[in-house]
């Protein structure tokens, strides 16, 4: 790793902070600068919302010429060489916190889809989820069952960007410049290439379905399914207002 690549960290106006012990509690990323704080989700648009936050500190070139995969940037290097600020600093000195989230039913197919502990349907794999059947899977998959409604995150969270919409937001930076922030101009190597396909796949094993997925997520679904993601995902809809119509 080079030491330009660790001094560009430490003379940004990056840093951490951490709203609770949840699961997903430390994906806060603070710009001093701005007085901005971003939080996202595993398979939440995570890897847009990493680069729209590298994108605001001048460091995006640097996290993709590290690795397509932004996440071993932000994890290798940039969590390694930043400060961690208590959260209730950042809200006493009124920062607006900002955060990204995803309709859980296009989540629930994309984690489905990223297991590899399994070669379930989606059917199955949602039934093993609801009754507490996953204890064989690895952890890297276990970290990225839960919901993103953390407890409680109402308190600090000033906006909800919701990934999947792909809108353009416009904020205020601290010297009153308007910014915009724009999903659409960001990728993720998580993607999925989806074809023509329009056939249901809820039962369709895994790999085989990975192979040749659908034109719309909502080829996953018959009514079972829809039950079931609600029941596992049951905050997220709620707390956000999601609805399976919203994909």
């Amino acid at each position: 790793m080079s030491e330009s690549l660790i001094n560009n960290v430490k003379n940004s106006n990056g840093a951490l902070t951490v709203f609770n012990e949840s699961k997903y509690g430390d994906l806060w990323y603070v710009d001093k600068l701005n007085k901005l704080c971003f939080t996202f989700t595993p398979r939440g648009g995570c890897s847009i919302s990493f680069q729209c936050y590298l994108d605001l500190l001048g460091l995006l070139k640097d996290g993709l010429d590290y690795d397509s995969f932004i996440h071993k940037y932000r994890s290798e290097v940039f969590n390694k060489n930043v400060e961690t600020i208590p959260i209730n600093k950042l809200s006493s000195e009124g920062y607006t916190f900002i955060k990204f989230i995803i309709n859980p039913y296009i989540r629930a197919v994309s984690i489905f889809r990223a297991q590899a502990s399994h070669n379930l349907s989606f059917r199955e794999y949602l039934k093993q989820l609801v009754n507490g059947e996953t204890d064989y899977f690895n952890d890297n998959d276990k970290y990225h069952l839960y919901q993103q409604y953390i407890n409680g995150e109402e308190i600090v969270i000033n906006k909800y960007i919701c990934i999947d919409k792909y809108e353009t937001h416009t904020i205020k930076l601290h010297n009153g410049e308007d910014y915009v922030i724009d999903v659409n101009k960001y990728t993720s190597i998580h993607h999925g290439k989806k074809t023509e396909n329009r056939t249901f796949c809820g039962d369709v094993p895994k790999n085989e379905i990975n192979k040749k997925l659908p034109c719309s997520y909502k080829f996953f679904y018959d009514d079972e399914i829809k039950k079931l993601v609600e029941t596992y995902y049951k905050d997220d809809i709620e707390k956000y207002k999601f609805s399976f119509n919203d994909f």
